[in-house]
């Protein structure tokens, strides 16, 4: 494990949270395609609907790290496998008293600053329910295209989590 410093940012002063470097991008979480320039990642957990777990935020924090050294690459289009976009934090991680999950707030500021000030454009493309994480992923896109059934949630203002 490698550990990185958050630049300061959205109130974070320079918090650390531990990084485990991944080689390849796991099919189970994350689809990847690249052609005529365009990068696609697909959040691939339609079951749970693209609910992000800790080991999904990591991969897409390097993947994005990776795209931004890659030349060919000069957009970026993320988007959802199955009904829903991004339903947001996989709440079933919620409550584990383990070192990732500390870390887990760090990780969801630094992927929407990353993809807030990444230098090649990201195009959300917007398939169905984006709430929590994935309506503020939304936010930091360059550009959005929802279909007729995207649908943005705030779910956390209900679970008294906001």
């Amino acid at each position: 494990m490698v550990t990185y410093s958050i630049t300061p940012a959205a109130g974070v002063n320079g918090e650390t949270y531990i990084k485990t470097r991944i080689s390849e991008v796991n099919p189970k979480s994350l689809l990847f395609e690249k052609k005529d320039g365009v990068a696609v990642i697909t959040l691939n957990r339609p079951e749970k609907l693209n609910a992000l777990n800790h080991r999904m935020r990591l991969e897409f924090l390097d993947l994005l790290d990776a795209l931004a050294a890659d030349d060919e690459v000069r957009v970026i289009v993320v988007t959802g496998a199955g009904r829903a976009f991004c339903a947001g934090a996989d709440i079933g991680e919620f409550g584990k008293e383990d070192e990732e999950s500390s870390q887990d707030h760090l990780i969801a500021i630094d992927t929407v600053r990353k993809i807030y000030e990444h230098e090649k454009p990201i195009i959300g493309a917007i398939n169905g329910a984006a709430a929590g994480d994935g309506a503020q992923w939304m936010l930091a896109f360059d550009l959005n295209v929802a279909s007729e059934n995207a649908k943005l949630a705030w779910p956390a203002t209900r679970l008294g989590l906001a």
